[in-house]
């Protein structure tokens, strides 16, 4: 149960670190509206958006994988038993 524990724990961890990522990313591409203007600057910040977007996505993903772990994990499991296998509940 610890090692399910510690997945979902690494899951969140690594969420989070993606939407810090996110977050850095989004503000750079304020800081770029803000003193810049041209095409350079505008794809500078379509490509801060893009990666900010990836990031979000990623982030996403982690927590939607963390929640299935627990979800898994919540739920019946087998466990092997001197008189054969049986459900947690059963046991």
């Amino acid at each position: 149960m610890a090692v399910i524990r510690s997945l979902i724990a690494r899951r969140k961890a690594e969420a989070a670190r993606h939407q810090r990522t996110a977050d850095g990313h989004r503000a750079a591409a304020e800081a770029l509206r803000a003193v810049g203007t041209g095409p350079l600057a505008a794809a500078l910040i379509r490509n801060r958006e893009a990666a900010a977007t990836r990031a979000e996505e990623k982030a996403a993903d982690q927590l939607n994988r963390a929640a299935q772990l627990a979800a898994a994990w919540n739920g019946p499991s087998i466990t092997n038993t001197p008189d054969g296998s049986a459900t947690t509940e059963e046991w």
